[in-house]
């Protein structure tokens, strides 16, 4: 027989379920922003279960620390967080679409993993990838190889990849029928996987880095083959730390900086005085003077 215990915390509350000697997690309600679920019940009981679709919709919620007593974590349970960033876990066996629509997550953190195989995971997690790189017990040496094999694939397929599908199912989520539209948004997921891998290059090998880094150069602004690494810069990751990626690999430079300033008219501030306050003092000089045109 099981029973019903609750912590409370401001605007709501977990409710877990007791039975023996094992607690699961089977809801949260409120707005929680950051959330740590413990190890051990007052009870004594410890917590290792999350249960299906426990915070299934908590969209405030940015934040969760799961302790190392877990060990299942039922289908759905975090799907919906929209934005929810970064998690923490221990490699614990998980049902179906555990983060479905966790389209913010920038950090999986899995017990006893590398750092760079958290952020790749979450990667992975955030563009679909297949169940074998998902799966958080199957972390192994091998992993970031399998990761590699999966971006390249991505990278190597036609841009209309898939669109077809999508035209005859229905969805919207490229612009509908527009085809350019949906090879662009392509495009800039695959600058975004190559800007992922570059930023954590552990066991990156010489080949697959080259791939990556041509594929950013590419499609630079102003590039006659699109300009989809900038706007995964700008729509994905604009920050410092991405940004000196692609200006240490050539993607920024005096010659399309310009363009680039233009184009995020009063949008993305940060981003915007980055690309002003690195400009030689010719190229400011001349977007000054075109500003007066």
């Amino acid at each position: 027989m099981s029973m019903e215990s609750r912590i409370e915390f401001p605007g709501g509350e977990m409710v877990f379920s007791e039975k023996e000697e094992a607690a699961a997690l089977v809801r949260v309600s409120g707005n929680p922003t950051s959330l740590e679920v413990p190890e051990t019940l007052e009870s004594g009981v410890k917590v290792t279960s999350v249960s299906k679709k426990a915070f299934l919709g908590r969209k405030s919620l940015k934040k969760l620390i799961l302790p190392n007593t877990v060990t299942l974590l039922g289908d759905w349970c975090f799907a919906g967080c929209e934005n929810l960033k970064e998690v923490s876990l221990p490699a614990s066996e998980a049902g179906e679409g555990i983060f479905r629509g966790c389209v913010s997550l920038e950090r999986i953190n899995v017990s006893g993993a590398e750092r760079s195989v958290c952020e790749l995971l979450a990667g992975a997690v955030r563009n679909a990838a297949p169940n074998h790189l998902t799966d958080l017990r199957s972390l192994s040496d091998n992993w970031l190889a399998k990761w590699d094999a999966w971006a390249l694939k991505i990278i190597g397929e036609p841009d209309d990849e898939g669109f077809t599908n999508q035209i005859l199912c229905g969805e919207e989520d490229y612009g509908s029928s527009d085809r350019g539209a949906y090879e662009s948004r392509r495009r800039v997921l695959k600058a975004s996987l190559c800007i992922l891998r570059l930023l954590n290059d552990d066991g990156l090998s010489g080949g697959t880095r080259q791939i990556f880094t041509d594929y950013l150069y590419r499609h630079r602004a102003g590039s006659e083959e699109g300009d989809e690494s900038w706007k995964a810069l700008k729509e994905v990751y604009p920050d410092r730390k991405h940004f000196d990626l692609l200006e240490s690999l050539g993607c920024i430079t005096d010659e399309n900086r310009d363009l680039m300033i233009r184009d995020l008219g009063e949008e993305k501030p940060e981003l915007k005085s980055l690309l002003m306050k690195t400009a030689g003092n010719d190229a400011m000089d001349n977007f000054f003077k075109g500003l007066e045109l």
